[in-house]
């Protein structure tokens, strides 16, 4: 048996801290086999029915959606997805937690709790999505947790800057006047995890394109960034954007680029009877230079 962050997460609706990492407990040789097997030994129903860990192990429950408090006093967003851990300057961890929810209409009628509207920090009332940011201490406990970003749509992954911001990414691209929303989504947004004030009125990267963004990695040497997309029909694409000249990264940075800085390029693929596996009308779409 092994164990996906998506499942893990939706299994408990909850942000954990665990000691230990989950995977590795699932799917070590005899898990769960008994007192003699090689590995780290049988799991201990946990009383709390939530995650069975083997025994010496323990976990912590960092946020939980509809049951901790934002700071504003609203309840902890639902839909936890990809999350930036940072070292904070005081010791401690601060996480990025992406929340991985679209219309706010829809979220208003399934129940799912949705990222709060707070006035400076909402990209698109109409959607639901977005970030909290959550402090802990040396020992995990949770200390503050507030919002980041809102008004985004379906936060999926995303990835850390070398300069200790993250990059959120929005999986859709439903466009402004559908579904409630009132701006174009599929967008990439920064979110500061050390200070306020830069995530204020957001701004989506537009350089980096518009589609269903799914992760984001960036190269430390040379600026460039790296990114994925989770689409179907018949497969998502693999795109790099390259920097423009003189770029050296660095908070700000991003937010200051105009809406075609830079090369965005989309990896064609073929099979070994060279004929092509991907959509490249997408890449037309988003304005992207197919490569080879």
């Amino acid at each position: 048996m092994s164990l996906s962050r998506r499942h893990f997460l939706q299994r408990t609706a909850a942000g954990v801290v665990l000691i230990g990492a989950t995977d590795i407990l699932l799917t070590v040789p005899n898990a769960g086999a008994g007192p003699r097997a090689v590995g780290y030994g049988a799991l201990v129903a946990d009383p709390a029915g939530r995650l069975a860990l083997p025994e010496g192990f323990s976990y912590r429950i960092v946020t939980e959606a509809g049951r901790t408090l934002l700071e504003s006093g609203q309840p902890t967003p639902g839909k936890h997805d990809g999350t930036g851990a940072f070292k904070a300057r005081a010791g401690g961890t601060v996480l990025v937690n992406n929340h991985e929810i679209g219309s706010l209409a829809r979220a208003t009628t399934d129940g799912t709790v949705p990222v709060p509207l707070v006035d400076g920090l909402v990209y698109d009332p109409g959607m639901a999505g977005g970030c909290t940011i959550v402090e802990t201490d040396r020992d995990g406990a949770r200390v503050d947790e507030y919002v980041g970003v809102a008004g985004t749509s379906t936060n999926c992954a995303g990835g850390i800057t070398p300069w200790d911001t993250w990059l959120t990414c929005e999986e859709d691209g439903t466009r402004a006047g559908q579904n409630g929303a009132t701006k174009d989504h599929g967008y990439v947004f920064e979110v500061d995890p050390f200070d306020r004030a830069a995530n204020r009125d957001p701004k989506p990267i537009k350089a980096l394109g518009r589609y269903a963004h799914e992760a984001a990695a960036v190269d430390p040497r040379t600026g460039d960034i790296y990114l994925t997309e989770d689409a179907a029909g018949p497969n998502g694409l693999y795109y790099r954007w390259e920097a423009p000249d003189g770029f050296r990264g660095g908070k700000g940075a991003l937010r200051a680029l105009g809406d075609t800085d830079g090369v965005l390029a989309a990896m064609s693929c073929a099979n070994d009877r060279g004929e092509h596996v991907d959509d490249l009308s997408r890449a037309t779409e988003v304005g992207t230079q197919v490569t080879a």
